[in-house]
């Protein structure tokens, strides 16, 4: 669970009304709540920092049979957090630990990680803070980036936002809170079941509660958002932690989100996702209906003449520099297959990308055409799945076929793998390639003959 350290999980906030809920047990604004009159010096007890009347306030509620707030917290658990994790069925905290980091004070006394001697929670746990009012500056808390790295970053939520770490690993404290406002957020735990030891005999140190799913935990599912429905579909299913973390209701989804996210990182107005670069200027030069000669620069990748070729067009070849990407002359079509950076998209082109195993973006297979022409990203969600109207969620049997096309779509599978390496991209990545890193085809008569 690694890549899930200090990840922020994407979902509807009004389908899970936590802070309102938390919010309608208090009188004060959750982040005045130190107006109330309660004063507390500095915590330096462990246990004594969860023990105020804020605490007592929440605890209680929960105990008395809170039933709106513990089904709300299971759905969140069902429909957002194990489908994020990618698991069918685990344990989680039956009671969430509630935070409060009032002015001048700590939430917590001790730096520490939750699977020390101090604290003993059973190896595996995932970890996961939510919210309830904004955590910044010294109201938050700080957490290495790596454990035993003692390299730490502060994590900076809004109100609202929820965010995994490996907090069983990773050592986390407070600072003294001078932001003059409270922190008020709750945390809560998953643990796999292959992690899981019902003998394991240590308890919690809030409330005292063995380790195993009668006590500590409580056992749930996932609630899938998708669910196949003939064995030609089952695939899809594996992708609900997808679909959960970015709100989407079905697979294809992914796929429009995803041609979203690049087409505003890239400054594009549209975005249309294809099976590969090669075929990306395959549409473009058929859209444009275009069959004469198309000048590119002797020393490129050989999938270039050949797509020229195979488009019904001739091939001229010259001796150019160039880095990252350059035009099909005299279209405005570019192949920008090695290069991928914020702001990439040259203005009014057709510019084609590729996610090559190899390139920036290493789905594995799969390409993507940017463009500001709406007719023309009309035409080329079309096109791309032999003339389908699927991208209007048109179904196969009610579908009235009106022109030709290709299969040259880029599955859910793809969109979705596509989508998880987009997180981690930079804004400034180098060109892969250039005139100088490639093959001279002009010596190639196959190309010109």
């Amino acid at each position: 669970m690694v890549k899930k350290h200090l990840n922020k999980l994407t979902f509807d906030k009004e389908k899970y009304p936590i802070y309102r809920l938390i919010q309608s047990i208090f009188s004060q604004k959750l982040n005045q709540i130190h107006t109330s009159g309660e004063k507390y010096n500095i915590f330096t007890t462990l246990g004594k920092d969860s023990h105020t009347v804020y605490h007592r306030t929440f605890y209680d509620k929960l105990d008395s049979g809170w039933q709106e707030f513990v089904e709300v917290y299971e759905s969140f658990m069902s429909e957002i957090v194990l489908p994020y994790l990618g698991l069918e069925e685990a344990l989680f905290q039956r009671y969430p630990t509630f935070r409060v980091q009032l002015p001048d004070n700590v939430a917590i006394v001790l730096e520490h990680y939750d699977s020390d001697e101090r604290h003993k929670h059973p190896f595996g746990e995932i970890n996961f803070i939510y919210a309830l009012t904004d955590m910044f500056d010294t109201n938050t808390i700080s957490i290495e980036k790596m454990p035993l790295s003692r390299n730490f970053e502060k994590v900076l939520l809004n109100q609202g936002e929820c965010l995994s770490m490996n907090g069983n690993l990773c050592s986390h404290y407070n600072e003294i809170n001078k932001t003059g406002v409270t922190r008020m957020s709750f945390d809560f735990r998953v643990l796999p079941l292959n992690y899981y030891d019902p003998s394991y005999s240590n308890t919690s140190v809030t409330r005292n509660k063995k380790y195993d799913e009668f006590g500590y935990y409580k056992r749930i599912k996932a609630k899938k958002l998708y669910i196949a429905r003939d064995i030609w579909d089952t695939q899809k299913e594996k992708f609900n932690g997808v679909m959960a973390r970015y709100n989407v209701k079905d697979a294809w989804d992914i796929v429009d989100l995803f041609e979203r996210k690049i087409a505003q990182y890239a400054g594009s107005k549209y975005a249309v996702s294809v099976d590969n670069c090669t075929n990306a200027m395959f549409l473009c030069i058929k859209y444009l209906g275009y069959s004469g000669e198309i000048t590119i620069p002797s020393k490129t990748y050989c999938s270039v003449p050949c797509t020229i070729i195979n488009a019904g067009c001739k091939v001229k070849f010259e001796d150019i520099e160039w880095s990252g990407a350059y035009q099909l002359k005299p279209l405005d079509v570019y192949d920008g297959a090695v290069r991928f950076r914020k702001g990439m998209y040259v203005k009014d082109s057709f510019h084609c990308l590729s996610f090559h195993i190899r390139k920036h973006l290493p789905i594995g297979k799969g390409g993507m055409i940017l463009c500001d022409d709406f007719e023309a990203y009309k035409w080329f969600r079309k096109a791309r799945y032999e003339g389908r109207h699927i991208a209007d969620k048109v179904s196969y049997k009610e579908d009235i076929l009106d022109s030709l096309g290709w299969n040259m779509y880029m599955t859910p599978e793809q969109a979705a793998r596509g989508l998880v390496l987009f997180e981690k991209i930079g804004d400034n990545n180098p060109d892969q390639e250039s005139s100088g890193t490639c093959k001279d085809l002009s010596q190639f008569k196959v190309y010109t003959k």
